[in-house]
């Protein structure tokens, strides 16, 4: 996929009885391109606490700091059983350890 030049790259979570590990896709796409997160949107998002949910965010943001072309995202949909306050909980987590990265990177 990647010889044909995307922008960018997004694969689904884990599940159905297949593997997608986001840490090998990073290192396949070595920079080509800027991949897409694919965090449990049913397993992290909708049943996780929000320690594994901070967890899987914090250790997929790590993954796309070795080549810097990422964006964290889901892997699926949001599922209707998700609660909003989990979107919420989402979108700041993800907020707060980018700014984390940020202020890393300028120590």
């Amino acid at each position: 996929m990647i010889e044909m030049g995307p922008d960018c790259l997004s694969l689904e979570e884990s599940k159905k009885g297949f593997e997608i590990d986001i840490s090998w896709v990073d290192e396949a796409v070595s920079g080509r391109a800027c991949v897409f997160g694919n965090l449990d949107s049913i397993r992290v998002l909708q049943n996780g606490t929000r320690e594994e949910l901070r967890g899987e965010i914090r250790r997929q943001m790590g993954v796309g700091l070795r080549h810097g072309r990422f964006v964290m995202s889901l892997g699926s949909p949001v599922t209707p059983l998700t609660p909003i306050s989990r979107v919420a909980d989402f979108i700041l987590i993800t907020r707060q350890e980018s700014a984390r990265i940020k202020t890393r990177e300028r120590l």
